[in-house]
């Protein structure tokens, strides 16, 4: 009868483990096909390894008039060290870091109209497109930094996917913008693309 009970949990841990390996797997599988829809120079600032704690949301570009543009957004949580290390990378490349209330920020996919404002730097819009985002369901908050790697004017998906946002300047008609945002809170950092 031991011997039995003892086959029995293996047989239940061994289930638990390959599900779990499973779901590890299809997410890896989801990660690497939303990266895949875009350019790799667009991407290349994106984690190669997926830590445990994270988040995936994905606007393709095929959907992207829908929601004013396509992006992905991937959030994970790193240890102490790997956080410090990726904030510090950041400083020597001297990426400029900014709070998300800062008034020079023109949201993608926000309501806003920005008129001829032909200034500013594009970024998604974090908070209404997915108010629950980041590994402590959150938007980005007073504890988050915003360090924006690169954001340019112009066409940078195919024209059949490009939007018409009537609230953006003339300039940001269409464009990109990538970087990384952190929360010093939760060690978390929050990777993003958004293209319109």
């Amino acid at each position: 009868m031991r011997i039995f009970l003892i086959y029995i949990s293996l047989i239940f841990i061994i289930s638990c483990v390959s599900e779990e390996e499973k779901r590890a797997t299809e997410y890896l599988e989801n990660y690497v096909k939303a990266k895949n829809e875009f350019n790799y120079d667009l991407t290349d600032h994106f984690p190669n390894i997926l830590k445990s704690n994270r988040q995936l949301s994905v606007g393709y570009p095929a959907g992207a008039y829908g929601n004013g543009m396509a992006n992905i957004i991937y959030s994970q949580e790193l240890d102490s060290t790997e956080f410090r290390n990726t904030i510090k990378k950041l400083s020597l490349n001297k990426i400029s870091a900014y709070k998300p209330t800062d008034s020079l920020f023109i949201i993608i996919g926000d309501t806003l109209d920005y008129g001829k404002k032909d200034y500013g730097i594009p970024i998604p819009s974090f908070e209404n497109y997915e108010r629950d985002f980041g590994l402590n369901s959150k938007y980005l908050t007073e504890n988050h930094k915003i360090y924006v790697l690169e954001y340019k004017p112009g066409k940078f998906m195919e024209e059949k996917y490009l939007t018409s946002n009537p609230n953006l300047p003339e300039k940001w008609k269409n464009g990109f913008s990538r970087g990384i945002a952190t929360n010093e809170k939760g060690n978390e950092l929050i990777y993003w693309l958004c293209v319109w």
